[in-house]
């Protein structure tokens, strides 16, 4: 009997932990992604989108002519009742945006990975980014509010397309893949609920020398009574990314900012 007993408290201590600290979160949603910066070299500049860089009469200062879009992403995050283990949240985001160009200067690279060799002009442009980001975080759990905090790393895969004519020529002067991986220290916190709504923040920061990684989220959440353990949630906010690179006389100065709509649950 004396087993039995110390069997069910252990057996119920364990379906007590998984109810309270197993938990699987998932969400997807659109942002509006406001493409800005540039890439330099040697004194020659491209904007991403400034339209009156084409028309400046400066022959080293040009634009892709990329146009402000809207894409989808979605992530998925699990915590657990492991000790030391890190937990783990997953996310994808698409960064697509196509453009027209008068003139696009020469001799750049973008992220050191993709040359530019020659001025181009009536150019169609395109860059897809494909963002990967792993953080690994623990969970705090005061009063108030719920707080992560870790590190993990954006990892994107882009393809860059430039079609246009140069010296009398019309092809595709750029059509190449490059990517970029982007470390950071991690920090979130959520505020307890007040009638379903709770206010959310995010960083995401790293700076190594000239180098740096910015992610900022600000959100507001409401999250539905239903009834059950499945917890469904929707979200609206606002994101502000940046990433800069430099490599000697290479610049690479990429921003993307805009507002967010999320639908979700916690299970």
């Amino acid at each position: 009997m004396k087993k039995l007993s110390i069997a069910l408290i252990l057996a119920g201590a364990v379906s007590i932990a998984s109810a309270d600290l197993l938990s699987i979160s998932a969400g997807a949603g659109y942002e509006q992604q406001d493409i800005s910066g540039y890439v330099k070299l040697n004194g020659v500049t491209n904007y991403f989108n400034n339209k009156s860089a084409e028309t400046d009469g400066n022959v080293n200062t040009g634009n892709f002519g990329l146009q402000d879009e809207k894409n989808p992403y979605f992530w998925i995050k699990m915590i657990h009742p492991i000790p030391i283990v890190p937990n783990v949240k997953f996310q994808y985001t698409k960064y697509d945006s196509t453009g027209h160009s008068d003139y696009i200067a020469g001799n750049v690279e973008i992220f050191g990975d993709v040359t530019i060799p020659t001025a181009v002009t009536n150019a169609s442009t395109s860059q897809t980014i494909d963002s990967y980001d792993l953080t690994l975080f623990y969970e705090f759990k005061p009063v108030v509010a719920d707080i992560e905090a870790g590190l993990g790393v954006d990892y994107w895969k882009g393809h860059t397309k430039i079609y246009g004519t140069a010296g009398g020529v019309t092809k595709n002067w750029v059509d190449d893949d490059w990517s970029v991986a982007l470390p950071y220290l991690y920090g979130h916190i959520e505020t307890m609920k007040v009638f379903g709504f709770s206010g959310i923040a995010t960083v995401k920061w790293a700076k190594a020398g000239d180098n740096h990684h910015y992610d900022y989220i600000g959100a507001v959440k409401y999250t539905f009574d239903a009834p059950g353990p499945v917890n469904p949630f929707v979200k609206i906010g606002y994101r502000y990314k940046e990433a800069y690179g430099v490599d000697g006389d290479n610049e690479t100065l990429l921003k993307y900012k805009g507002a967010f709509l999320e639908i979700g649950a916690k299970f």
